[in-house]
């Protein structure tokens, strides 16, 4: 899978990787979600197409449906079923979390829950290696809000953690990435935590199943009842 590597290419030859096989990710996960000391339990069916679209159905007790969203690059659709209203819009950081609570715009979806980097891997710089440690960490400040950083695998270069900070060095997302093992050829951790402190959010995604590259889906946009008309996020 990989050839000859060194530190500063480990992370790069990862996502390269990444990007070229894995076609389609199906994951049914259990998931914990805390707000402000709050916690609450449901299920999550996730579907992404590479990095292309996405859709994600959340289901509570009794397998009762909760909530649904779609969303590729230029477009999401967010359904809430529970108060039978459905919001629409352009998938930036901004409109997503204000529909979601989580700090992530699409191409953050599309790529975190790969465990990926999102944008370009060649953008980030080697930081640090741990001589004591199979880590090696990496960062990136091309955004002009925030700093990056990725520590990964020193020999396979798969995720441990991504983090984003603002300028001001507090933790705006953090994802956390454990117990990976190989699925149709491809590295999976099967437990994401995700948190943002500044929101007093953190989430615990404990994946049941997952498939890699099987069929992908005719179509992964669902379909909204007659009786309601989305509200348009501009």
């Amino acid at each position: 899978m990989f050839g000859k590597q060194t530190s500063e290419s480990v992370l790069v030859e990862q996502a390269s990787s990444r990007k070229e096989q894995l076609l389609y990710v199906q994951v049914e996960a259990d998931i914990s979600i805390t707000v402000n000391d709050v916690t609450n339990t449901a299920n999550c069916l996730m579907q992404m197409a590479g990095r292309d679209s996405l859709s994600m159905e959340i289901t509570g007790p009794f397998g009762i449906s909760v909530a649904r969203l779609f969303s590729d690059k230029d477009y999401f659709l967010f359904h809430d079923i529970l108060q039978s209203r459905a919001i629409e819009g352009k998938p930036s950081r901004e409109q997503l979390s204000e529909v979601t609570f989580m700090p992530l715009s699409f191409e953050d979806y599309a790529s975190l829950f790969r465990a990926e980097p999102p944008g370009d891997a060649r953008s980030f710089t080697l930081v640090d290696t741990f001589s004591d440690s199979s880590k090696v960490l990496y960062k990136r400040s091309t955004d002009p809000l925030a700093t990056e950083f990725v520590l990964c695998n020193k020999v396979n270069g798969t995720i441990i953690e991504y983090q984003r900070k603002n300028k001001k060095g507090f933790v705006e997302l953090s994802m956390k990435y454990d117990n990976y093992s190989m699925i149709n050829n491809i590295f999976m951790p099967s437990i994401v935590v995700l948190s943002s402190p500044s929101r007093g959010l953190s989430m615990k995604v404990s994946a049941q199943s997952i498939i890699v590259n099987s069929a992908i889906p005719t179509a992964m946009r669902f379909s909204l009842p007659s009786s309601i008309t989305p509200l348009r996020m501009d």
